[in-house]
């Protein structure tokens, strides 16, 4: 069994504003939902992209992946014993995550029927404007693969994100 006292990952504040993160830097401010949650894995733990399988069709992906793989490894304090069980565990946090975004209006409610997460830039405050153009500045190169290049993987199916992560089951996915 794993314990942490503490990970980003399992704080559904910190949820929020990472999915802002990825939602203000992805183009026309939207998600898919599985997505999103793939993405948000990944910028907690981005060293963990090493094992994702680079599609073909997305120019660029592999060595974008390679180049942040190499700028992000983990101490012995953020190895995972598996991503899989992370990001299972995860879920319960994303859905808390996507609600308090909902009830704050900060995304379309709507939307999530369709599981589309779009964000509503109004709803942003300022000084909160500032943390995620801060956080991204920073993380440049992270947030922009993660919000423009992986969300081009096709979002179900075997050769779906899930697959391709191997993060979630694809089995049973409606294609």
């Amino acid at each position: 069994m794993f314990s942490l006292s503490y990970t980003s990952a399992y704080d559904p504040y910190h949820t929020v504003f990472r999915y802002l993160v990825l939602l203000n830097s992805a183009e026309g401010a939207w998600l898919p939902y599985r997505s999103a949650r793939v993405a948000d894995f990944f910028l907690c733990f981005p060293w963990a992209l090493q094992d994702v399988k680079a599609p073909r069709d997305v120019k660029g992906f592999a060595r974008h992946r390679n180049s942040l793989v190499k700028d992000y490894t983990p101490s012995s304090y953020e190895r995972v014993p598996n991503d899989r069980v992370v990001f299972e565990r995860m879920e319960v946090i994303h859905a808390a995550a996507v609600s308090a975004l909902a009830g704050a209006k900060m995304i379309e409610a709507n939307d999530l029927q369709n599981e589309e997460i779009i964000l509503n830039r109004d709803a942003i405050s300022e000084r909160m404007q500032e943390a995620i153009d801060l956080f991204t500045e920073t993380h440049a190169s992270l947030v922009d693969f993660l919000s423009t290049k992986l969300p081009q993987i096709d979002e179900r199916g075997k050769d779906g994100i899930f697959a391709r992560t191997r993060l979630g089951d694809y089995s049973y996915d409606i294609v």
